[in-house]
Formats: C-alpha cells, sequence, structure tokens
C-alpha cells in the first residue's frame, strides 16, 4: 500500500510539473524579438515574473547601438507593431516609442540601455506581445609603452571589465547580474603588429568587484623600419575592444642565412645567403667537418677551416668552396649598434653541408647502343686518368677526364664484342691523399 501511495504522488507531481513546464514554453513560444547582432544572449533571473531576453551589444562609440526586431507571429505583412519602453519609476511600459502599421516586420535601431516591449496586433488576431532587455556594452583598452632593448619592444595593457547589470522588476530598486556564475570567464588579451596578433594572455575573472588587470608583453621578434602597434581586449560579453596604435621601431637582432646546394662533390661551390635582420656587423665560422677535429680543441679557432673568420658589414650573398670531401657546419653571429647597446645573435646549421667522398666505381659490362659510354662512376677527384686496351695489350683510348669514357669504338669503327681491360688510377680530394688503382676487365656486348 505504501509503494502504490508513493507511486500515484510521484504520478501526480510528474504530470504537474510537466504542465507547469509546457505552460511556460507555451508562453514564450510566442516570443517575437530577435537582436542577431548582439554579442551575448542570455535569459533574466526574475523571483517570479516570465524572464526576458537580455541582449548585448558592443558600443564602441558611447552612444547606444543595440537594435530589436520583432517578426509578425504568422510571417505575414499586414500586422501593427507598437514598440513602448519600460520605466523604473512607473515599473510599466510608460514610454511610447514607435507604431509602424501594415507591416511584417518591424526594427528598432540605435537603441539605449533598458528593457523594451513590442506588441503585435492585427485585425481578428490574438495580439502578440514580446519583451527584451538591451544593455550597451561601453569600455576602453590601454597599451602603453615602456621601453626597447636587445630583448625587444616592451608594453603594458591594462583593462578594467565591466559587470552589466538589469533591474530586477519584481524587486525595485534592487539590480542583478547579467552573469551570475563567472566560473570559467576569461577576458583575452591580444598584441598586435601590423594588424596581425603576435602575442596573447588570459585573465580569469574574479569575484565581484572586478579590478583592473595589467598584462606585460614584449615583441621579441627581429623587424626593420617602423610598426604600430594595437591591443584588443575581448571581454566576457564576446565584445572586443581596441587601444589607441603605438607606433615604434627595434633594434632586436636576428642572425639567418641560407646555403645552396646543400650537398655534391668536391670541389663544391657554395652559395650563402644573408637574411638577417637588423644586422651591422657579420662574422662567418666555417667548420671543418667534425670527424677530423682533433681531439683536445681548446676554442672555436681549433676547428675552424684554415682557422679562418671571415668578416663583413654587408649581406650581399657570396660564395665559399669546399676542397675536401666531409661535412661542414657553418655560423653567423651578427652584431647591431642601431640603439644605445650592442645586440649579438648567432646561427648554426642545423645540418651540415655535404661534400661527397671520393669514388670510383666501373661497371663490369659494356652495350654500346645502350649505354652510349662505358659507364665510370666517378666523385670528388682530385686527379684521374683510365686506360683501355685489348687482350693482346694494344691501347685503344686513354682519357684524364673522368666524364668522359670509351665509347666501343677503335679509329672510329666498332670495336668486337669480347673482353676489354682496364687501368683507372686516381686521387681523391680528401686533405689525407686518398689514392685508386683500379685493374680489371668488363664485356663488350653488341645488341
Amino acid at each position: 500500500m505504501i509503494i502504490k501511495s508513493y507511486f500515484r504522488y510521484s504520478v501526480k507531481f510528474l504530470i504537474a510539473f510537466a504542465l507547469v513546464f509546457s505552460t511556460a514554453l507555451l508562453e514564450k513560444s510566442y516570443a517575437q524579438i530577435s537582436a542577431d547582432k548582439a554579442s551575448y544572449r542570455t535569459l533574466t533571473e526574475y523571483t517570479s515574473t516570465i524572464n526576458d531576453s537580455i541582449f548585448v551589444f558592443c558600443d564602441n562609440i558611447g552612444t547606444g547601438v543595440g537594435e530589436l526586431r520583432a517578426d509578425s507571429p504568422d510571417g505575414t505583412s499586414g500586422w501593427t507593431f507598437n514598440w513602448a519602453k519600460w520605466e523604473v519609476g512607473t515599473n510599466d511600459f510608460t514610454l511610447p516609442l514607435i507604431t509602424e502599421s501594415n507591416q511584417g516586420f518591424s526594427i528598432l535601431s540605435n537603441l539605449t540601455d533598458g528593457r523594451y516591449q513590442v506588441v503585435i496586433s492585427k485585425s481578428g488576431e490574438t495580439d502578440v506581445t514580446d519583451v527584451a532587455w538591451i544593455l550597451n556594452n561601453t569600455n576602453t583598452s590601454g597599451l602603453s609603452f615602456k621601453q626597447v632593448d636587445c630583448i625587444g619592444v616592451h608594453f603594458t595593457a591594462d583593462f578594467l571589465p565591466k559587470n552589466l547589470q538589469y533591474e530586477n522588476v519584481d524587486n525595485l530598486p534592487n539590480k542583478k547580474n547579467v552573469i551570475s556564475d563567472l566560473n570559467d570567464l576569461k577576458i583575452k588579451f591580444s598584441l598586435l603588429r601590423g594588424s596581425q596578433e603576435i602575442l596573447t594572455a588570459t585573465e580569469d575573472l574574479q569575484s565581484l568587484p572586478f579590478n583592473n588587470i595589467n598584462k606585460n608583453f614584449i615583441d621579441q621578434e627581429a623587424f626593420e623600419g617602423e610598426e604600430t602597434y594595437e591591443l584588443v581586449v575581448t571581454d566576457q560579453y564576446g565584445c572586443e575592444f581596441t587601444s589607441n596604435a603605438i607606433a615604434s621601431n627595434t633594434y632586436v637582432v636576428k642572425a639567418d642565412f641560407s646555403v645552396d646546394p646543400e650537398k655534391g662533390e668536391a670541389p663544391l661551390d657554395v652559395t650563402i645567403t644573408n637574411s638577417s635582420v637588423n644586422g651591422t656587423d657579420y662574422e662567418w665560422y666555417f667548420y671543418q667537418d667534425y670527424k677530423r677535429i682533433e681531439e683536445g680543441a681548446v676554442s672555436v679557432q681549433d676547428s675552424l677551416i684554415e682557422n679562418e673568420i671571415l668578416l663583413a658589414d654587408d649581406k650581399d650573398p657570396f660564395d665559399f668552396t669546399y676542397q675536401h670531401p666531409g661535412d661542414y657546419f657553418v655560423k653567423l653571429i651578427v652584431k647591431s649598434d642601431k640603439g644605445p647597446d650592442v645586440c649579438t645573435d648567432e646561427m648554426i646549421l642545423k645540418t651540415p653541408i655535404e661534400v661527397d667522398t671520393s669514388l670510383v666505381q666501373v661497371a663490369n659490362y659494356f652495350i654500346p647502343s645502350r649505354h652510349g659510354k662505358w659507364i665510370v662512376k666517378s666523385q670528388s677527384l682530385k686527379s684521374f686518368k683510365g686506360i683501355i686496351f685489348n687482350r693482346w695489350g694494344r691501347v685503344l683510348y686513354e682519357w684524364r677526364n673522368p666524364e668522359d669514357s670509351w665509347d666501343g669504338k677503335v679509329n672510329g669503327k666498332m670495336a668486337t664484342p669480347g673482353t676489354y681491360f682496364y687501368v683507372i688510377t686516381a686521387v681523391g680530394r680528401e686533405e689525407e691523399t686518398k689514392k685508386y688503382t683500379k685493374k680489371g676487365s668488363f664485356m663488350l656486348i653488341r645488341k
């Protein structure tokens, strides 16, 4: 019996709750006011009266930019829209605004803060009423220049968040906060240089009343000439407030260069292009192949090629020739005297310049119609000599250019297919001389 009574009570409670909830939805289903340009939307939290919509607008000029639109209930024209504004003294909509007849919708623009009502009527139809709050969010963000040094351009930013409120119509003259729960709400600071966001910071909103928020920014990027900075603060209502612009230059220096090609055989001519920013003096360090750096080297110069540092005061591209195979690194130190202090920066190649080791390789057969010439692969050689002769020891071809080779002809005529012999001597470009003597035979095939 107890269980059955509890069940009947629960069912009655759920039915009553559903009726109340559906009635509230029905009352709000007639709501006809919208505000597409609002940055923030919510509902009031009255004690007993049906809640109204709240629309927050970002007002950067401080004159009132709110805009409300009311649409007819059935989407057709022929309706009359009667607008009025609520007054605190009478606690009613006693301030008439505008009446528009025979319309399908009505728009009010440039509205100041307040509570607005529209009554939409048509002969033979049920009147529809809707109410909404307009709150204009006006604020400013501050950006102050501090200094320029070798670290960067320093700024201080400040912003005082605003707490928007509306009148509690059930308990005047008390007010309520538009946002009652500050959890997870943040203020975003964005520093712009030349309209591009370069630095950001956030601050959690604390308990009321809000305190002024201060942030420090340092633009550490190197650039030449003068740039314009602005601070954009995005508050809890989604509004952006932009500070006055500040122009500044910088004497932060950045070392930057590229090499081309990055690999090849010796002697390798590498073009070095200097892309540094704000530099006035340049020191170039060309390191030996790290595999050949002597143990016990105690200074930078100990590992340099020929113990030489290249000094320059311009950014013109230049060539550097690597005579010997190996993996080489390049470092650039840049100095700038554009400011009161001398600023420096350095860059070293992340991957080495690869100069191929010397090499001599030969093919064990040769088809003139397919290969053109007998294949002899070589690289990074200081000298080369090749000789081809037949089985009786007669010299058929001799050459010293490693890019050349025998084309399979003797005195302009095709040589007879068969076995031929070769002797190749070469000297590599390694600093510790590497010599090659290759002797052997290969097959000449005709197809």
